[in-house]
């Protein structure tokens, strides 16, 4: 059963055209009070399609291009006045997490606020940051939460992953900062990042980056290699200026325990029965759109928002199941995209999925 007031028609990708952030930004002139509360405005982007990746050198080129666009950016939507409300939640390899509120909902950048409660909407959302030289992972990874939610791919938004509402860039305005950036815990020289050979370090490079590579293929598609996340576009820019880059969904419950406390009797390779059981029905989902994870771990596995602390979005039932799934995933930067009616690929990217189950990097470090 849907929430009430969500209804079919809801498409909350096309909800934002533009949002307002407060919270995120602080002064680098020693002569501006800090304790002034600024914003930045950022605008609805277009994601970056994958090229598809196949183990079927021989296999068929999927039909239809729609299936691997990227949604056009509304331009007629709301637009959003949120808060950063806690500290930060998490960081990771290229982006760091905030939860944020919603303080007022407009019908544009300025244009007059909407009532309270017009549209049904979480109390708290996620924030995904990109940090400085990993934008363009962001741009992918908003790209895959479209595939999961678009209306032709038969799993309503918020079955396996959390509702997303997009992805948000901007130029970084003259004289202010992003306060977090000043506090990155991961830095880049820690990380296992490459540089292209002749040009500039590029620490954000994505695997079907390289021209050439066997298993990736854009079939001809514009929307790859057109895109301005495109790795010759992105370096060809003429504008240097940093870029912010947000994506923004649901706030989803708790991860997924590494370890349990129960009898051994009771895990199969780690993981309560249970658990193993929904989380196969998870990847079973991903298969079916043909989408591989490829970053499978307890981390990446978040409960469905609790309706006791906000209102939850994410309790579609799943078409494939039959029943509301308990978890969620996230994190798709490193995801593949395969044709699931290739029966090779089907095959090959089925067994590679679901044996994650049995890996001890789901689980994390003993």
């Amino acid at each position: 059963m849907s929430n009430p007031g969500v209804t079919d028609s809801t498409d909350f990708l096309a909800l934002f055209s533009s949002v307002t952030l407060y919270g995120l930004l602080t002064s680098l002139d020693d002569d501006d009070d800090d304790s002034k509360e600024r914003s930045i405005t950022l605008i609805r982007e277009q994601s970056f399609p994958a090229k598809r990746y196949t183990s079927d050198l021989e296999g068929h080129t999927p039909v239809g291009e729609q299936q691997w666009d990227a949604i056009p950016p509304p331009v007629d939507g709301l637009h959003a006045d949120l808060k950063i409300t806690d500290s930060q939640l998490g960081e990771g390899r290229m982006g760091q997490v905030f939860a944020a509120h919603l303080v007022s909902l407009r019908k544009s950048i300025r244009g007059e606020t909407l009532p309270d409660g017009c549209i049904p909407l979480p109390s708290q959302f996620c924030i995904k940051l990109a940090k400085p030289e990993y934008i363009r992972s962001l741009a992918r990874e908003a790209w895959f939460y479209e595939q999961l939610s678009k209306k032709d791919s038969g799993f309503p938004a918020g079955v396996i992953t959390p509702i997303c509402f997009g992805f948000f860039a901007c130029r970084l305005p003259d004289n202010v900062q992003i306060r977090s950036w000043l506090s990155i815990e991961i830095e880049l020289d820690e990380l296992s990042d490459v540089s292209p050979e002749g040009g500039e370090p590029v620490y954000d490079l994505l695997d079907d980056d390289e021209e050439g590579w066997y298993c990736y293929f854009d079939d001809g598609r514009r929307s790859h290699l057109d895109s301005p996340w495109h790795l010759k576009q992105w370096m060809a820019r003429a504008d240097r200026s940093p870029f912010v880059g947000i994506l923004i969904t649901e706030r989803l419950g708790t991860q997924l325990p590494p370890k349990f406390s129960i009898p051994s009797e009771d895990l199969v390779r780690g993981l309560p029965k249970e658990i193993r059981t929904e989380l196969l029905a998870v990847l079973e989902d991903l298969n079916t759109v043909g989408i591989l994870h490829g970053d499978m771990k307890f981390n990446n596995v978040m409960s469905r928002a609790s309706e006791s602390q906000w209102l939850s979005l994410s309790s579609e039932v799943c078409p494939q199941h039959g029943r509301v799934h308990p978890w969620r995933l996230i994190d798709f930067d490193r995801s593949y995209k395969f044709n699931p009616s290739n029966p090779i690929d089907k095959w090959y990217v089925t067994g590679i999925q679901n044996s994650v189950l049995d890996d001890w990097y789901l689980r994390g470090p003993s």
